[in-house]
């Protein structure tokens, strides 16, 4: 009773004007009116007037302000996912889509299962930052729910919503999806390239990652990434003989002494051959 008493007499307009100011001295009464925002937003008897109250401020250009709804409906949780799913067809005042966007900006952070199916109805937006918005939200629901539609992205002619798409993908893949993520290691954009490599060191698939990938795909530093982020270097000699030099040498910087001294008797690129001699000259002067 209280708490709906106090919204009778709260100016929702004066206390997101508090919650929202940039003033460092008026920290305490930001502080103050964000709380009492989440609390507002958390009771079910004023939860829905507030959430719609702070979704209607969505539009905003201050970039600042977006933050702090973002932060505030955050920490609102679940719970408010009704109320901004009800918003979503409101693209904002102009071409920018912010409401949109944030929208599904603020569902993202939320995450869970429950925001996939309304967040999935944007993935072949017109606009591609719409697009890129969709799928980094499914990617933070965690929901295996979401990859069917996270793979659609995987191709889009954008470069971002493509990048977008895979960082989606890292968070929800899977060794099933390890072909998927190996595909992005060759994409022309270089963002697309570490978002796919994200994915493989995740997944924790190490070297086995490298049975996916073909001569021509091989990048120095994702397949030195991919080696290096593996515990274990499984059945090395036969990996070691077909690969090419870039993928020895960073097998190589994993190797004993004595794995070192069997590989260079075979050894027969003049840079690695230099390389194995330094690398066991230096294990004899640290073991000095």
């Amino acid at each position: 009773m209280f708490i709906v008493s106090l919204v009778c007499v709260l100016d929702f307009d004066i206390l997101y004007d508090q919650a929202t100011t940039g003033l460092v001295n008026y920290q305490a009464l930001k502080d103050s009116a964000v709380a009492t925002f989440v609390a507002l937003g958390r009771d079910s008897s004023t939860g829905d007037t507030v959430v719609s109250f702070l979704v209607s401020k969505f539009d905003t250009k201050s970039a600042a302000g977006r933050h702090t709804l973002k932060n505030i409906l955050t920490e609102i949780g679940e719970v408010a996912i009704e109320e901004i799913v009800l918003h979503l067809d409101n693209r904002g005042s102009d071409a920018e889509a912010r409401a949109l966007k944030q929208c599904l900006w603020v569902l993202g952070e939320i995450g869970g299962e429950q925001i996939v199916a309304p967040v999935a109805r944007f993935i072949n937006d017109t606009e591609w930052s719409v697009r890129s918005g969709a799928f980094t939200a499914l990617g933070k629901s965690v929901s295996r729910t979401a990859l069917p539609y996270v793979c659609e992205g995987l191709n889009d002619t954008v470069a971002p919503v493509r990048k977008s798409a895979y960082c989606a993908l890292a968070e929800i893949a899977t060794e099933r999806e390890v072909a998927d993520l190996v595909e992005g290691l060759d994409d022309p954009f270089y963002g697309v390239r570490y978002a796919a490599l994200s994915g493989l060191r995740r997944v924790g698939c190490g070297l086995s990652c490298l049975g996916h990938l073909r001569a021509d795909d091989l990048k120095d530093y994702f397949s030195l990434s991919l080696i290096t982020a593996s515990d274990t270097i499984p059945g090395f000699d036969d990996l070691i003989w077909s690969s090419p030099p870039s993928i020895r040498k960073a097998i190589y910087g994993r190797l004993s002494k004595e794995e070192m001294l069997v590989v260079l008797k075979r050894e027969d690129h003049p840079l690695l051959i230099k390389y194995l001699q330094k690398r066991i000259a230096e294990t004899d002067s640290t073991e000095q």
